[in-house]
């Protein structure tokens, strides 16, 4: 470093230097070092009176004070300016320097100033002035408060500069940060009014005197009171239920003591009983800001659970001074190894803790005290330089802030200290931080989810509707063009003429918010394409700013052009069914009308066939032969499998036209299998088969018609008798199980017969179809016995399935809804399927 001062002495300075600046201090002791002959203030013994009594007086004062003498301006500064020169040697090169030299960094600040000092005397004055100057090897930015008066010599010239100053950059640095934290909660603040309106809570604000000044939209949609109704009544005139119950006395605490609470009420009253989640917090303007959450369905879920804790604690609004006298103590080495407390105020023990400590030592007071401690205060009672900190300690479990001071003489090494504990402080510090930090995640998961909503939202401001908010799903609609910063009708000029702009201003001057569904609007969807027609469910809602005045709105909707087109295509589809419907309705009428007729038209000749060929078996109508006889009974056979067959066909014919009446009732399903079974015997011995039927509950029942099921279930059994060859077997069993609707019964009829081919498993259930052409040779049938059995069994709610393997057999399974009769709950009974 170069060396600005004039060159200094070896020796220890003549007698007038040393008596100037006699007395304790570093400042002092390198003044009398120093050669002031090598100056233009010329030797000690030369200087004026009044310059060595101002001298004297900077010397002694504990604020920092500086001198500039002579027409070389040099300097003179005392220890409390020591340290704003920074670390190093700085301070020892500033001694008896000239001013313009030293400072050349910062002359054209403050030369000026020194100048208009020495040309006229009149004081200056600079509170939070910047003045950069170079320290600790670098230029820093430093802020000062601090004053220039003239120096007069012994004739009362002006001789000089005095300096009065104190570094201010801590506290201004502190206070801006302040400012813009100040300004960015504020912004915050208002940016989160404006979604009060949107936001699921009910949300209202009340003045010092309980008078609701807003609501917002869900507060008047699930109090079901207008909002008129609700702004500018008292909250005890608009909830009279609740006077006198906890709430009233947490919404008066909270008023009273301006701090946030959260509750859990109980609200009955005025056709309410609602469970609600209350918030309250006090606002800037001396009232409360509520916010209820109806937790009525969870609560009475689960019960209540009051909500615990709040975000915030309150900060001491002041904390009393500890004061104490120390003695440093010192070892055989005079190492300093101890301190013992002279005196304490009573402040004392409550920033420590500590009780009754005057005549004891720190360490048997604490004895895991740190060593700083001692090393700090020694250091004070050694150097008689004070020293304020802020330092932990882990043994006391506490954070100080401490001012520490020599007093009497060194040789007594006793230190007056004065301290606050500042933990709670620095708790405080670290929460804030923390809730600053997650407002800012908050408000980034919040512009997030505004980014990436599937419904397009964009927020304009202004008169002019100026786009400021825009999301993804907005860009999208118009065509990912440049919007913000830009007014609506500039950004998208397509839409101009189109109505948008009468519900904007409409919108904006009334304050109500303008709903519209499928609204058309022309867009260019990509740039430079021509405009195409789009539908939009389309929400035009008012932001409010300070007095409830509109100053912008929010725009939200979602595109609905291809459901609207698709809802037109459906109404389409649908008028041209309803006609479809009316001729099948028309066609079915006529067919009952035809089956009607063919009933009576064919079934009344072939009864006249079996009469008269019965009269003559009978020998009525005279003596017949044994080959006569033969015929006749031919004839009749043919007669009632022709009937049989005709009866199949118009029955099946009445079940398609949808001619069946179905009388639905709890039916036991024992009765039905047993009749069923005593039908059937006779043609099962015939055959050579064997009958098994299951052991039926008779409190298991199922939801049928009585004759229906029966006729599904002969059918059934027939089949199997028909396709089954002698010696087979054939089962009925039934099964109890369970679905979403509640509990069915199967009843199945399983058979050794020939079996059905897997891939004409479907086409069974058709009409007029047996699966082999062979059969319809060798065993007797229209092939419409199943078609009408799956018809009648869907009829009654139910279902008709088949399972089948060649030559092994096959099982049909009739699926109806369970009865009322039965425990509902009962164990289902296990499916029984015996070998076949």
């Amino acid at each position: 470093m170069t060396d600005l001062r004039p060159t200094s002495t070896s020796s220890q300075g003549d007698e007038a230097t040393d008596l100037l600046f006699a007395g304790p201090g570093e400042m002092r002791a390198i003044c009398r070092e120093f050669d002031w002959s090598t100056t233009s203030l010329g030797p000690v013994s030369t200087w004026s009176r009044s310059l060595c009594n101002s001298i004297r007086t900077i010397m002694a004062a504990r604020c920092p004070a500086f001198l500039w003498v002579g027409p070389d301006l040099v300097q003179i500064f005392n220890d409390a300016y020591r340290p704003s020169l920074g670390e190093g040697d700085r301070h020892v090169q500033a001694v008896g320097a000239k001013g313009a030299v030293f400072w050349a960094e910062i002359w054209p600040i403050i030369g000026p100033q020194i100048a208009q000092v020495l040309a006229g005397g009149e004081a200056t004055w600079n509170e939070d002035q910047l003045v950069p100057i170079t320290r600790n090897g670098r230029v820093e930015d430093v802020y000062w408060t601090y004053g220039y008066s003239a120096l007069f010599d012994d004739d009362g010239a002006i001789d000089g500069v005095l300096v009065l100053c104190q570094e201010t950059t801590s506290r201004v640095l502190a206070e801006r940060e302040q400012a813009r934290l100040t300004e960015e909660t504020a912004r915050a603040d208002r940016r989160a009014a404006r979604i009060l309106e949107q936001v699921g809570d009910e949300h209202l604000t009340m003045d010092a005197d309980f008078r609701i000044l807003s609501v917002n939209d869900s507060a008047v949609r699930n109090l079901g009171m207008p909002r008129e109704t609700l702004i500018g009544r008292t909250h005890w005139d608009a909830f009279p239920a609740s006077v006198g119950t906890a709430a009233e006395t947490q919404y008066r605490r909270a008023m009273r003591n301006r701090e946030e609470t959260h509750f859990a009420h109980r609200y009955v009253g005025e056709g309410y009983d609602r469970h609600l989640e209350i918030d309250v917090y006090p606002t800037d303007d001396g009232g409360l800001a509520l916010f209820w959450r109806e937790v009525t369905a969870r609560v009475q879920a689960e019960q209540a659970l009051e909500e615990i804790g709040a975000r915030y604690r309150t900060l001491l609004a002041s904390i009393d001074t500890g004061f104490a006298i120390l003695e440093v103590l010192y070892d055989g080495d005079k190492r300093a190894n101890d301190y013992r407390f002279l005196e304490a105020n009573a402040s004392f023990s409550l920033q420590t803790g500590l009780q009754n400590v005057v005549g004891h030592t720190a360490r048997a007071m604490v004895p895991d005290l740190e060593r700083f401690w001692i090393d700090t205060y020694a250091a004070v009672a050694e150097s008689g330089v004070p020293t304020r900190f802020q330092h932990g300690s882990d043994a006391m479990g506490r954070f100080f802030d401490v001012f520490a001071l020599r007093i009497g003489d060194a040789s007594e090494h006793r230190v007056a200290v004065l301290f606050s504990d500042i933990s709670a402080a620095r708790a405080a510090a670290r929460e804030r931080d923390r809730l600053i930090e997650t407002l800012a995640v908050e408000r980034a998961q919040l512009a997030d989810v505004f980014r990436q909503t599937p419904a397009f939202i964009a927020v304009l401001e202004g008169p002019e509707h100026v786009f400021r908010l825009v999301n993804d799903a907005y860009y999208q609609l118009v065509g990912h063009r440049a919007m913000i910063g830009l007014p609506v009708f500039e950004a998208l000029p397509e839409v101009r003429g189109q109505g948008f702009d009468v519900l904007l201003d409409g919108v904006l001057a009334t304050g109500e918010p303008f709903i519209g569904q499928s609204v058309p609007v022309m867009l260019a969807r990509t740039p430079g394409a021509p405009p195409e027609q789009r539908l939009v469910d389309l929400t035009y809602t008012p932001m409010t700013g300070v007095g409830g005045v509109p100053t912008g709105i929010i725009a939200h909707g979602v595109d609905v052009t291809e459901q609207a087109l698709a809802r037109r295509e459906i109404e389409r589809l649908l008028a041209e069914s309803e006609s479809a419907r009316a001729e099948a309705i028309a066609a079915n009428r006529a067919k009952a009308e035809f089956l009607a007729v063919m009933s009576h038209e064919l079934r009344t000749p072939l009864n006249a066939i079996d009469g008269y060929a019965e009269l003559m078996e009978l020998g009525i109508r005279g003596p017949i032969s044994d080959e006569q006889r033969v015929d006749l009974a031919r004839i009749r056979k043919s007669q009632k499998h022709l009937l049989g067959l005709i009866n199949g066909v118009l029955n099946y014919a009445q079940v398609e036209a949808g001619a069946v009446h179905y009388d639905l009732e709890t039916v036991p399903l024992d009765e039905v299998l047993a009749t069923c079974e005593a039908l059937v015997t006779p043609q099962t011995r015939k055959h050579g088969l064997t009958l098994r039927r299951q052991p039926c509950d008779p409190s298991i029942t199922v939801h049928a018609d009585r004759e229906k099921l029966q006729q599904i279930v002969l059918n059934l059994l027939s089949n199997a008798i028909k396709f089954t060859d002698g010696s087979g077997r054939i089962e009925m069993r039934w099964v109890r199980t369970q679905d979403s609707r509640g509990p069915v019964v199967q009843i199945k009829v399983a058979d050794t017969g020939i079996g059905i081919a897997s891939n004409q498993l479907a086409r069974i259930f058709e009409p007029f179809v047996q699966v082999d052409a062979e059969l319809t040779r060798t065993r007797e049938g229209t092939g419409l016995g199943l078609a009408i059995s799956r018809d009648l069994a869907r009829g009654m709610g139910g279902e008709l399935t088949a399972e089948s393997t060649i030559g092994a057999g096959s099982t049909f399974t009739l699926s109806l809804r369970g009865g009322m009769g039965g425990a509902v709950g009962a164990t289902l009974a296990a499916d029984v399927r015996p070998s076949l």
